[in-house]
């Protein structure tokens, strides 16, 4: 038997395995009604605060963080009929519905924890534009933000719904009149242009994480979320399973209260979010959930927290002229009234050099990833805490800085972009 060279192309082709389906990377050309064009899919197993739904063309998002509903949809098929965006002028405060066709393209940035996933993707050739006021430790991300056009916010006349309401004031981000598409911004806004990002107000460690797959959804990476969140998760859970089984540590958090003039006039314990709490627990440690405290006598906050075994700080220290900037040990001795050598009766924590702060990693715009990569890679801040709860004054960690050891921060800026 002969056969055609067609044939034998066709009989080789049948018995190669089928495409896998993925998202689309840009717009399509046509519709299909009945195609499902997210094929690639993320899910939502932890406390991240959101949630998210496929049906054919369109992605459904509740953000219970900040309240609002978001429409993703495939560009080049049309917006979804069954839900109505909330009008660009309304006056409605909260619950707004808003629309957008994805994947992104051109977008602004005004949300830390955004940028840093927004580089783990590897998309950050969409950002065409930041906030004005918006800074990040990322020496990249900084190159690429010191070249791009700076967004202003628009504030709207407000206008009262009833007499008996306060007023209300529309604020958005002025991108009309630019191809841009949309903010991503840290915090819900009156802006139909506007989604909020929440990665610091999850519940748990891992739902934090879990806004890689959120912002992910806007560019149709969600293949690449679920690969990256696994990978957090996993290590994530090894990193747990071997914490120190050695007496828990009790972990307090306070700042002292200085004005500008360099009085200190009060001391203050503060609540650890929720998230913090668990991971804590993650490596065997505690927070102190006493209520949250302010004293006016040194002496006073002594007796509160000198069975504390390590001191997360969270002061600030004013500057004359306006701001503020990151303490360094010579001021957590000012401000504290701590001595350089500990003495019989000084906090526990003093004693054994266990002193941090979180901004080992900070930018001379005055960012600190804080608010950025530790916000989202929850694997590498579960490490951090280990290392803190398995000995006395740990210097290797990523974020936490040792006060009293004086580890030097890790200043950052574009100069450092490597790739």
């Amino acid at each position: 038997m002969i056969f055609t060279s067609t044939f034998v192309a066709a009989l080789l082709a049948s018995m190669l395995p089928a495409p896998i389906a993925a998202n689309e990377s840009g717009c399509v050309s046509s519709y299909d009604k009945s195609k499902d064009y997210f094929p690639d899919k993320v899910q939502v197993k932890y406390g991240a605060g959101f949630d998210i739904t496929y049906k054919g063309n369109a992605k459904y998002i509740r953000n219970s963080i900040s309240g609002e509903n978001y429409v993703l949809y495939q560009c080049g098929t049309p917006a979804p009929t069954n839900v109505k965006a909330t009008p660009p002028n309304s006056l409605q405060v909260g619950n707004w519905t808003k629309l957008a066709a994805v994947p992104g393209t051109k977008i602004v940035l005004d949300s830390a924890p955004a940028s840093a996933i927004i580089e783990l993707l590897g998309v950050q050739d969409t950002v065409g534009a930041s906030y004005k006021f918006f800074k990040v430790t990322s020496p990249c991300m900084q190159k690429r933000l010191d070249a791009l056009p700076k967004i202003q916010q628009s504030f709207g006349t407000p206008k009262a719904r009833k007499r008996s309401n306060p007023l209300v004031r529309r604020v958005s981000y002025d991108i009309s009149g630019s191809d841009l598409q949309w903010t991503f911004t840290t915090y819900g806004m009156n802006d139909p242009h506007s989604f909020a990002v929440n990665a610091e107000d999850a519940s748990d460690m891992l739902g934090k994480a879990e806004w890689i797959k959120f912002v992910a959804a806007f560019f149709n990476k969600e293949a690449e979320a679920n690969k990256i969140f696994d990978a957090i998760e996993a290590r994530y859970k090894s990193i747990q399973r071997k914490a120190s089984s050695e007496a828990s540590k009790t972990v307090g958090f306070a700042r002292y209260n200085k004005v500008a003039n360099g009085t200190i006039i009060s001391w203050t314990i503060e609540q650890p979010q929720s998230w913090v709490v668990q991971g804590l627990a993650d490596v065997n440690m505690k927070a102190y959930r006493g209520n949250t405290a302010a004293f006016s006598n040194v002496n006073d906050f002594y007796k509160a927290a000198g069975e504390w075994d390590v001191l997360i700080d969270l002061s600030i220290e004013p500057l004359s002229h306006g701001g503020a900037t990151i303490p360094q040990w010579q001021n957590l001795l000012q401000g504290y009234g701590f001595s350089d050598q500990a003495k019989d009766g000084s906090p526990k924590f003093l004693a054994s050099k266990s002193i941090y702060r979180s901004d080992l990693i900070s930018s001379y715009q005055n960012a600190t990833d804080y608010n950025e990569h530790l916000q989202v890679q929850a694997d590498q801040l579960l490490e951090d805490f280990g290392k803190i709860a398995s000995s006395s004054g740990a210097t290797d960690t990523v974020w936490y800085r040792n006060m009293p050891l004086q580890v030097p921060v890790n200043w950052r800026s574009p100069s450092n972009c490597q790739n």
